[in-house]
């Protein structure tokens, strides 16, 4: 059942989908009631539990649930069914894990995780670098593991 994001307990699951570019304006509001939609009738062995989103950035979509009332397998091939379902409705590229996204000049980059090696390989050591740790499997590491510096990432063994 579909919960304000911020009623959610801090240990609630989370799942980040980051678009390879900005998503259109144009699409946010139908994006939205797409997953409010979704986020209504999930359920996990015919229990309802409690789940929420937010869009970050006009870039990630953060689907979180929380897993008192445990999410099942099948629960989860549902949401990536249903991420899929968005991409084709919306033309969108949300499950490419090959895309880094990071923080420059206070704006979002996007590089292929190829060319994101060749760019730590160059960068100044002494320079810090924000990066969008998607990884993080919680509400509470989302707030304080997810847009960090790469010294705090998993991306810093391309440094």
């Amino acid at each position: 059942m579909f919960s304000n994001f911020n009623s959610l307990v801090k240990d609630s699951r989370v799942w980040i989908f980051q678009s390879t570019r900005t998503i259109e304006d144009t699409k946010i509001d139908g994006i939205k009631k797409e997953i409010m939609f979704f986020l209504e009738n999930w359920k996990s062995h015919n229990k309802d539990f409690k789940s929420s989103f937010e869009i970050r950035y006009k870039t990630f979509i953060i689907i979180a649930a929380d897993e008192s009332n445990l999410v099942s397998g099948c629960s989860i091939d549902l949401l990536m069914k249903f991420i899929q379902d968005l991409e084709v409705s919306f033309n969108l590229q949300l499950l490419d894990k090959l895309q880094i996204k990071y923080i420059e000049n206070d704006k979002i980059h996007t590089k292929h995780i190829s060319d994101f090696k060749n760019y730590c390989h160059n960068l100044d050591k002494n320079k810090s670098l924000v990066v969008f740790n998607n990884l993080v499997r919680n509400i509470k590491e989302l707030e304080s593991e997810w847009e960090v510096d790469i010294s705090k990432s998993w991306h810093k063994r391309y440094l």
